[in-house]
């Protein structure tokens, strides 16, 4: 039977007193580039959905000429069935700091943000006390642990805005701007915020970072298989008997053993979603499929934020999907035209699906909807915004209603 594999997890609920930031001291008695390096051979991806590897972001960002850099933790966390993040702020604040501060070190960044969700303010009291507390320690200000490295870090609180957890919203945002989304390139490493380089990175990804630099050796990098690296927290929610947060390690089970670990079912299932809804769909007949980024991908669908949502038969999919559409059409920023109104459309189509009963043309329609958007929108959040209903058409939907 899958069990959990602790690496991210083992410093939950420490606090100042008994927890010595064993990251962080190593790092600033490294070069800069030699972090990045051992980021890079950890082989560490984003954990907020995009999966980029953070090394390489790290190692554009440092080759950036500027006197001014920023580094963003991006605690948004909009994703539905999505909530790691939130688990990480509330129980394991330490380490999340201790990886923003070694992140902005490694690329030479003397400004930081953390961007937290709104809507999470037991985790916003917690990180605005972590904060003050760390300036009275002499972890933030002025030449930190005794070293020649200044950093000054300030919490924003966000406004709700789904297509904030994009990087470049996010960004837009901070300045006091709507959370529209920015053409790429320049990507935010070249001109980010205030138009000076700046790392984005997730909540998880930062912590992860803090604790890879806690050891000589590179353990993460000896966890999980050769394309998925270490561990990753998984969200998981919906018809599980006992749903939470678990630490998998990459490759070391399927959907269908994580669920098991999270005690199984309520009732039969009918599908699972992977990584949150921005992601596609595996029937009851697919979940045996190994828990990895390779493997995930090669299934049709991807590890995305690690939101995994459980859904039994006992819903009734045509008001599920209903449900789907209207939190993207509402949550679209609106600057893209086929993002905007494509979404609407589909609203439009789920509607008379409801009334009528089901067409095949319906989901060709969909599906059209789908490719433009996909080519148009500017973020990730848009080009995934069809990923979910468009599975469920295409896996299943159509024998469930005729």
């Amino acid at each position: 039977m899958l069990e959990e594999r602790i690496f991210l997890k083992s410093d939950i609920e420490k606090t100042f007193e008994n927890y010595e930031f064993p990251g962080l001291k190593k790092s600033l008695e490294m070069k800069h580039e030699d972090i990045v390096k051992k980021i890079t051979d950890s082989g560490l991806r984003g954990r907020g959905g995009a999966g980029f590897p953070t090394g390489k972001k790290w190692e554009f960002a440092l080759a950036q000429k500027n006197n001014v850099k920023f580094l963003i933790c991006n605690a948004d966390e909009g994703e539905p069935g999505t909530f790691k993040d939130r688990y990480l702020l509330e129980n394991m604040p330490f380490k999340v700091l201790e990886g923003i501060i070694i992140a902005a070190y490694s690329v030479k960044a003397n400004f930081g943000y953390i961007y937290i969700r709104g809507e999470y303010s037991k985790a916003i009291d917690i990180f605005e006390k972590t904060i003050k507390e760390a300036y009275h320690r002499g972890l933030l200000g002025k030449n930190i642990l005794g070293s020649d490295f200044n950093f000054e870090l300030r919490l924003i609180k966000g406004a709700g805005a789904y297509v904030c957890g994009d990087e470049t919203s996010l960004i837009n945002s901070i300045e006091g701007k709507r959370g529209f989304s920015r053409i790429k390139p320049p990507y935010p490493v070249q001109k980010g915020l205030y138009d000076k380089p700046t790392v984005v990175n997730n909540v998880e990804t930062l912590a992860t970072a803090a604790e890879i630099m806690k050891y000589e050796d590179n353990i993460f990098a000896k966890l999980g298989t050769e394309k998925s690296r270490g561990t990753k927290l998984v969200s998981i929610s919906g018809d599980v008997k006992l749903p939470g947060i678990y630490e998998i390690e990459f490759g070391s089970g399927t959907i269908k053993d994580i669920i098991e670990l999270a005690g199984g079912t309520k009732d039969e299932l009918n599908f699972v979603v992977p990584g949150g809804l921005a992601t596609s769909i595996l029937k009851y007949d697919e979940i045996d499929v190994p828990y990895t980024y390779e493997d995930l991908e090669i299934a049709g669908s991807s590890v995305g934020s690690g939101g995994m949502v459980v859904v039994s038969k006992k819903h009734d999919l045509v008001d599920i999907l209903l449900n789907v559409s209207d939190f993207f059409v509402k949550e679209t920023c609106g600057t893209c035209f086929p993002c905007r109104e494509g979404n609407r459309n589909i609203k439009e189509i789920l509607l008379e699906l409801k009334k009528k009963g089901y067409k095949e043309e319906y989901k060709k329609i969909i599906g059209e909807l789908r490719e433009a958007i996909l080519l148009a929108a500017r973020c990730g959040f848009g080009q995934s915004s069809v990923n979910f209903i468009y599975s469920v058409l295409d896996k299943f939907f159509y024998e469930e209603v005729r």
